[in-house]
């Protein structure tokens, strides 16, 4: 039973990892794209547009890691998408550029369709990630199905 139940792990650990590479690369590529045509948020908000930047970065970097040390990327991407998100999040119904009213500013960035997806991806990095972190502790805990064994012949 043992070995079926790690088998069950590696497979949801390779799934998970299947699904957060892509999503890490495309989060990068999305941040990368917003820094490169959104020219008024690099006239206004520079240094903001410089941590976009340094994010989508991240996000390739953790993408490729994911295949070479997951465990650690894991955390990393939890951590970085956190981040990233309550950036984003604080730009949108906090941050004010000089001479641009807030709600105005507001309106822009929750417009923006790749502000807003980007936004999204977030959510989801942070989500697979997390999910991802704890798909190990059910087999370093030693979950057993054992005193389920008389009821085997539901589904022998």
């Amino acid at each position: 039973m043992r070995s079926v139940l790690g088998e069950c792990w590696l497979y949801w650990h390779n799934a998970a990892r299947a699904v957060l590479t892509p999503t890490l690369f495309v989060s990068g590529l999305v941040g990368a794209w917003i820094v490169a045509t959104d020219g008024w948020l690099r006239a206004i908000a520079p240094s903001h547009a410089y941590g976009l930047a340094v994010f989508a970065a991240l996000d390739v970097v953790l993408a490729i890691a994911v295949r070479g040390m997951p465990r650690p990327a894991y955390a990393g991407a939890f951590l970085v998408s956190l981040a990233q998100f309550v950036a984003m999040a604080g730009d949108a119904l906090t941050f004010t550029p000089a001479g641009t009213l807030q709600g105005a500013f507001r309106m822009y960035l929750l417009s923006d369709t790749a502000f807003v997806a980007l936004l999204g991806i977030q959510v989801a990095v942070a989500g697979i990630s997390v999910a991802a972190i704890a798909l190990p502790h059910g087999d370093r805990r030693a979950v057993h199905f054992d005193r389920f064994g008389h009821l085997k012949w539901l589904w022998a």
